[in-house]
């Protein structure tokens, strides 16, 4: 039987096909995408602690059936003892864990490496012989939205897409899924991203990234690593531009704002009630394109300006893809 890992080389798990047989997780939170993490890991023959202070008592049951050691507990006491005891070699955190949670901070004491399900999922993402591109887009209300117009604009565009992450079915599923997806479109909150690490340079990142909001203390360009093909933020608002500037991208990847204002050159925006793309053509410096109107856009049902900040950014990964203006207006002007 394989040997436990040490906690020097986790990162040496960078592959579903890596030597995760004989290793010891644990998994912080129980679920959707909780249950995803334990049922993954012991797909891959991990001896697995579950820790929550809650869980449905199917999701608990089932994790328990098949394999997985289950603790659950209001209190944060038992729960931290828990992971603290169990020897583990990394530990995967599912979203919408608190920083200060008690068993986090347990593991974070016994020098435990903590992954976010994201960093976890990236590892895995080779499981088929051709692993599809990741498109992340980042909102704590947005993100679902964005990434369900985009989607649609991709299907429309004759594109193998499929939307999963949080409102939809969780990653680390489709990651399984035998169906070759040639791209995932992965709606995160800025609580799942909370634990997004810089990774080590052979881990790349998602070839588009997407962040419209930060409200979060932490304004790191991590989540924006080893992108690509494009960096589409929030332009002048929060800490975007900024997680932007700090982020340690691919060589060729863009940087795209998009706001409601008149867009600068390599900017999406609004001029005279069109919305324009100065970013995806060749004499960006003195020409726009018109992609809708936001008249067209309110016929549709769009609740302007509120909705406008998802529109733009659905329609700035679309032009990233490559697809061309005018099926984008069809989609977003449909009802």
């Amino acid at each position: 039987m394989a040997q436990p890992l040490s906690v020097a080389s986790h990162d040496h798990l960078t592959s579903w096909h890596s030597p995760w047989a004989g290793a010891k997780a644990v998994v912080v939170g129980l679920g959707a995408t909780g249950f995803a993490i334990v049922d993954t890991l012991v797909e891959l023959g991990v001896d697995v602690l579950a820790v929550a202070a809650d869980a449905a008592s199917d999701v608990a049951n089932i994790a328990g059936v098949i394999g997985a050691t289950v603790v659950l507990e209001a209190e944060d006491g038992p729960r931290a003892r828990a992971a603290r005891d169990f020897g583990a070699d990394f530990a995967v955190v599912s979203p919408g864990i608190h920083p200060g949670d008690a068993a986090v901070a347990a593991l974070q004491d016994a020098d435990v490496p903590i992954w976010s399900d994201l960093d976890f999922a990236w590892r895995l993402r080779d499981k088929g012989p051709n692993p599809a591109q990741w498109i992340l887009v980042v909102g704590s209300v947005t993100s679902e939205r964005i990434a369900e117009l985009a989607t649609r604009i991709l299907v429309a565009d004759g594109r193998s897409v499929r939307h999963v992450g949080f409102g939809a079915t969780p990653l680390l599923d489709a990651l399984r899924d035998p169906y070759p997806w040639e791209t995932l479109v992965i709606s995160a909150s800025e609580e799942s991203v909370q634990w997004w690490a810089r990774l080590p340079s052979a881990l790349r990142r998602p070839s588009l990234s997407v962040c419209v909001e930060h409200t979060g203390e932490v304004s790191s360009g991590a989540r924006f690593d080893g992108t690509s093909v494009a960096c589409i933020y929030w332009r002048g608002a929060g800490a975007t531009e900024s997680m932007v500037v700090d982020a340690d991208v691919c060589e060729g990847a863009r940087a795209v704002g998009v706001g409601t204002d008149a867009p600068g050159m390599s900017d999406l925006g609004v001029v005279e009630g069109i919305v324009c793309d100065r970013a995806f053509l060749e004499d960006r410096a003195n020409q726009a394109l018109e992609v809708s109107t936001l008249e067209e856009l309110s016929e549709a049902g769009w609740a302007l300006p509120e909705d406008l900040p998802i529109v733009l950014a659905a329609i700035a990964i679309a032009r990233s893809e490559g697809v061309p203006p005018p099926l984008i207006a069809g989609v977003v002007s449909l009802p």
